[in-house]
């Protein structure tokens, strides 16, 4: 009897220590949102909430997202990947998240015919759920095909607090005790920056006078409106995250969990999202949990691409051969400050959606401070696509302003028609000297040893990551494991 009672101890502490000690990862990622924070020095608005998270961890300020569109990067988050590399080079058509689970499967109607994830790629949902984790996600996946990413729950949730408040409380009663995985998508602040300001009429919007307005934009009122919309959406942002985080405190309080927050690219501007310029691609990253350095602010040049990496490292799962990206643990911890092999970044844009117009391949390398494009097709014109362009739907009045503006602001015009007509083969910035990237030092005679130094870099990666493609026809959906892969 007394070896039944021990033995029966033994289980219950047993069990008390394993759910104690479940390595767990919440994933708040937004929606075109760039490094606009008040923790980064962004004047006018308040995050309080992500602010708290950076000081209680590691706050990246040189992030970038692999490429400007949402299929694109969040591919790369779940396979650590370029997108030229992994398949999804533009943005997909993916089944609602309200539809019934059939649609996630191999039966599903609802995925993008022409373009995919190759199929020997192995995502880290399909990772986790073979290691027996509760994975969940919010708002929107963007991915195809859809079984290639195997969330266990999907929640819409909306776009107020008290949406995501009982998505979380729903997602962690379903977890029950298993540890969990959750991609806590936000949609704001992606256009129309309207919507969400409707669906939380207690939101403020901040003083037009303390909006900072880039010289790729004309700093008219029209323009000054739009700012201050899109970080009113910011401070919406912020009350969400609170929110996710407060109920992630009263469920698992006991439990390590990895907090990650990031945004898949940047702003939703000509110039920034859809393009290859740092406004589309620098992100805000911050990193918090255990074993995570706290109140430290690291200038090491990071991708979305290292998320997975991360992640299974700090789950103590495997990472797969097929990962492009590095563990940022040695610099989360402390024990390195800097991340070896990491000299250069690099980045792509290939089309935001499936007009043929859209198509513009362009190349990015930069070692943080300089900035090397290469527009792969340069002679071809560019199509914006429509929430960057058109008012009706998106509620963008930033194109048209600059249209009407190009007497009063001819730079912001001149740079939107090189945008959609000549941009030219190469292009280099210096980003210290001249963060919007508005003077182009291609021709420039003392960088042209840099300009050939980055250049090279980038065909090597190029190269190595079997990134061939010039031409819409020369991208394939890999349907068939690689007999080597």
């Amino acid at each position: 009897m007394n070896k039944l009672l021990f033995c029966a101890a033994f289980a219950f502490a047993f069990s008390l220590s394993c759910t104690h000690a479940a390595k767990n990862v919440l994933l708040i990622l937004c929606d075109d949102l760039g490094p606009h924070l008040s923790v980064l020095g962004t004047p006018g608005i308040q995050t309080p909430n992500i602010d708290k998270l950076a000081q209680g961890g590691m706050l990246f300020e040189r992030a970038y997202s692999p490429a400007a569109s949402c299929s694109p990067c969040r591919a790369s988050i779940l396979t650590g990947m370029a997108p030229h590399s992994h398949g999804i080079w533009r943005n997909v058509t993916s089944p609602e998240l309200n539809l019934p689970d059939k649609e996630f499967t191999r039966e599903s109607s609802r995925f993008d015919k022409l373009v995919g994830l190759h199929e020997d790629i192995t995502t880290l949902p399909e990772i986790l759920k073979a290691n027996g984790y509760f994975t969940a996600i919010t708002q929107k996946t963007h991915l195809s095909p859809p079984w290639k990413f195997p969330f266990e729950a999907r929640i819409s949730a909306g776009s107020a607090p008290g949406q995501y408040k009982a998505a979380m409380q729903r997602f962690f009663e379903q977890a029950g005790d298993r540890p969990f995985f959750i991609e806590a998508n936000i949609g704001p602040p992606h256009r129309p920056f309207r919507s969400y300001l409707k669906a939380n009429p207690e939101q403020r919007l901040p003083d037009a006078d303390k909006m900072h307005i880039p010289a790729y934009l004309p700093d008219v009122p029209a323009v000054r409106e739009e700012m201050r919309e899109y970080m009113a959406d910011v401070e919406i942002v912020d009350r969400i995250a609170g929110t996710v985080l407060s109920e992630l405190a009263k469920a698992r309080p006991n439990e390590e969990t990895l907090v990650i927050f990031s945004s898949d690219q940047g702003y939703g501007f000509q110039r920034a999202k859809a393009s290859p310029y740092s406004a589309g691609l620098r992100i805000p990253m911050i990193f918090q949990g255990p074993g995570v350095v706290a109140d430290k602010r690291n200038a090491t040049l990071v991708s979305l691409i290292d998320l997975m990496p991360t992640i299974l490292d700090f789950l103590g799962l495997k990472i797969p051969a097929t990962v492009q990206g590095k563990s940022l643990w040695p610099l989360l911890s402390g024990k390195s400050q800097e991340l070896p092999g990491r000299e250069y970044l690099f980045a792509e844009h290939n089309s935001h959606g499936p007009v043929p117009k859209e198509f513009y391949p362009s190349r990015v390398v930069t070692d943080g401070r300089f900035y090397l494009i290469e527009n792969l097709d340069p002679a071809k014109s560019y199509l914006l696509p429509d929430d960057l362009m058109l008012k009706p739907i998106w509620e963008n009045e930033s194109y048209q302003a600059t249209l009407d503006s190009r007497e009063q602001f001819p730079l912001p015009y001149r740079l939107l028609q090189e945008l959609e007509h000549d941009r030219g083969a190469l292009e280099f910035y210096d980003n210290q000297t001249d963060p919007d990237q508005i003077l182009n030092l291609v021709s420039r005679p003392e960088q042209q040893a840099k300009i050939k130094e980055m250049k090279q870099a980038l065909d090597t990666w190029r190269q190595t990551t079997g990134d061939i493609q010039k031409s819409v026809g020369e991208f394939q959906w890999r349907h068939e494991p690689l007999d080597n892969p």
